[in-house]
């Protein structure tokens, strides 16, 4: 099965339950040709806590404040249901920072 690595970032590592040690990331089993989507759908399954975080409360939306990259490369939100991923991908989830 196809694995990805998967980093978080800020409060996003305080949120679930697994975080990850190594700084190459946690690995992420994946079908292949999954999109960003399908596989954020599927990591409450992997990673207790992880997904909850992550979806909205249909299961639809992925959060508008997390910022998401494929090996380094920004994914445009309303992309993230089609753009699929490959075995061996980094992703990177980046919570967007606020304040004053």
């Amino acid at each position: 099965m196809p694995t990805i690595r998967l980093k978080v970032s800020g409060w996003l590592c305080e949120e679930f339950d697994a975080v990850p040690v190594d700084p190459g990331g946690l690995p992420v089993s994946i079908y292949e040709g999954e999109t960003i989507l399908e596989m954020v759908c599927q990591l409450p399954l992997q990673h207790k806590g992880l997904g909850n975080i992550l979806l909205g409360k249909q299961n639809l939306e992925f959060g508008a404040n997390i910022l998401v990259t494929v090996n380094g490369v920004f994914v445009n939100p309303h992309d993230r249901a089609e753009a699929r991923l490959c075995d061996g991908d980094e992703v990177a989830l980046l919570p967007v920072v606020a304040g004053g």
